[in-house]
């Protein structure tokens, strides 16, 4: 998996290490020279003109509104054949001038894709406006599909990021219209998600990678809410947070994908952290779990399941052969365990017990529970550890996260907890020396560490 690494890109990688060893003393420059001649000079490589593009397709897109309403203070006026023309017309004229930059000129090959989401903006208008023009009653969110199939072909054809991005936003419209006005689940959303990873990799395209990472975890939601429950829809995301995770400890095997490691992280640690803040409140939990999860669709229940599985094993593998993974950590595992738990809690394997935690009423809603006090107990692991390693690896962002970790659960847990003003006012003290002790620390190892490099 090293086609994101030409052969130009190692030819310049030599090419500065050999610049280095002459500047190091290691060789001299005669001695670099002949090295150099024993290999074609790289070709140097242009960027793309992003700024060209993203203005320019924004004035594309005002243009073609612009001339959109235009047409529409007459559109009644204007005979069938007219607005047949218009339609088509400008959606052939905004393709084919786009399509011709783009491959002819170097130039304005950035005002071509800009012209072809242009095109791509009025097939969707044409869509609608043929829908009005022959009064046709269709299941309208088949507009989104067929709209985003369109921006999909344009993105594998160009190849381009911004219809691929498009093409991702409609196909999330597309399942959550479904889902909202029709209550049908559409899992072909991720089938048609998928199409789009291959241009995240042939573009290196960290942008891409964000927002389809987006599309899939909103494209879950919706799928498994029509369900009209919150345990699907906690079940599911649990698992798509733990495979982001696992994908990007898998993402540094391969050469040239690195830089997409990070996105992969992001999304999958952020939204853990936040569902698994969510399962920490003891009354969200207990309405969750009073609907099973036995009356999930069977594919629902093992595709995320499996997936997640075989992405941890593949990590705990990794770790067994003592690979190094840039970000990886022994405490991430309590996510793919998490799953498994909560899984089981939802199916009964584990039962769920509801304790008072020291209300007159509402005990059972209010109460406490024995995976309540797990999710709470995990939670205060990670905020704990990444304290502890940011102190430790003097990493001040492990150090902010789990510092607000920390404090958010004490927040939260200080409201629907602890009756007792004393208890309350307690446990804040305590919460505040262990910040206070964290920020001191973490100073005084920075300056000692800084006084060791000086020595």
């Amino acid at each position: 998996m090293e086609f994101m690494s030409s052969q130009d890109d190692k030819i310049s990688w030599l090419f500065s290490e050999i610049q280095r060893w002459v500047r190091e003393g290691i060789i001299d420059s005669t001695a670099a020279e002949s090295i150099g001649r024993l290999y074609p000079q790289p070709q140097s490589k242009t960027s793309r003109p992003w700024a060209l593009i993203v203005f320019s397709g924004i004035g594309a897109v005002i243009i073609g509104l612009g001339i959109i309403l235009l047409f529409a203070y007459n559109w009644h006026d204007m005979t069938k054949f007219t607005k047949l023309s218009v339609v088509f017309g400008s959606l052939i004229l905004a393709h084919f001038i786009g399509i011709t930059l783009f491959i002819r000129s170097d130039r304005f090959k950035g005002i071509g894709e800009a012209l072809c989401v242009l095109g791509t903006m009025l097939f969707g208008a044409g869509i609608w406006l043929v829908a009005q023009i022959y009064h046709i009653e269709e299941h309208f969110p088949n507009a989104f599909l067929l709209w985003g199939i369109g921006a999909l072909l344009m993105a594998w054809t160009m190849p381009s990021i911004i219809q691929a991005i498009i093409a991702a936003v409609l196909f999330t419209i597309w399942a959550a219209t479904e889902s909202v006005e029709f209550s049908t689940a559409m899992p072909y959303v991720f089938a048609l998600l998928l199409l789009l990873l291959p241009i995240v990799y042939t573009q290196c395209s960290r942008i891409l990678l964000a927002v389809l990472l987006s599309a899939f975890t909103v494209s879950a939601i919706f799928v498994f809410a029509i369900y009209d429950r919150a345990e699907p829809v906690f079940y599911c995301l649990l698992c798509v947070f733990a495979i982001y995770t696992a994908a990007s400890m898998m993402q540094q095997k391969f050469a040239g994908f690195e830089i997409l490691t990070p996105i992969y992280f992001f999304f999958g640690m952020t939204g853990y952290f936040i569902t698994l803040y969510i399962l920490t409140f003891p009354f969200i939990l207990n309405e969750i779990v009073e609907q099973k999860l036995n009356e999930l669709n069977i594919f629902y229940k093992i595709v995320p399941l499996a997936i997640m599985a075989a992405g941890w094993l593949f990590v705990g593998w990794q770790v067994v052969k003592k690979e190094k993974l840039k970000y990886f950590s022994y405490e991430l595992f309590l996510m793919p365990l998490m799953s498994v738990f909560f899984t089981c809690v939802s199916l009964g394997i584990i039962k769920y017990t509801a304790y008072s935690a020291g209300y007159h009423h509402d005990t059972v809603i209010r109460g406490s529970s024995y995976p309540n006090i797990v999710f709470n107990l995990v939670l205060l692991a990670h905020a704990v550890v990444m304290m502890a390693k940011g102190y430790k690896d003097l990493v001040l962002s492990q150090t902010i996260v789990g510092t607000l970790l920390l404090i958010a659960l004490v927040i939260a847990r200080y409201f629907d907890l602890f009756e007792s003003l004393a208890v309350r006012g307690l446990i804040f003290v305590i919460v505040g020396v262990l910040i206070f002790g964290q920020g001191f620390f973490y100073v005084h190892s920075k300056r000692k560490k800084a006084l060791q490099e000086i020595k």
